[in-house]
């Protein structure tokens, strides 16, 4: 019982360390989805639709593979739509940009 009782302080913060880490493993291709999401190119794509004062309101995220944009998200009308694809291929490196976006 005495043994257990110096055990105990040890053995709640391991076991909580435990739970945390395996919280903050994301899956391999989770992780790899964000770094395309996360790249120069795909910020720079995000801040071009967030300046665009015609896009405001727009929920469009960016993911990047090789020199194709999926651009995934809604907008409000075609047009909106529309202009989220130029505002895309405007940018450098990007040869195709595949148009996901929905129009609520």
């Amino acid at each position: 019982m005495l043994r257990c009782r110096r055990l105990m302080p040890l053995a709640l913060p391991g076991l909580l360390l435990l739970v945390l880490a395996a919280c903050t493993v994301a899956p391999v291709n989770e992780t790899a989805r964000l770094e395309q999401q996360d790249s120069l190119a795909a910020v720079q794509i995000k801040a071009r639709l967030l300046e665009a004062p015609d896009l405001a309101g727009s929920a469009i995220d960016v993911d990047l593979a090789g020199d194709r944009a999926i651009l995934t998200g809604f907008v409000e009308t075609e047009e909106q739509r529309e202009r989220a694809a130029t505002l895309t291929r405007e940018q450098d490196g990007v040869a195709q940009v595949d148009n996901r976006i929905t129009v609520k």
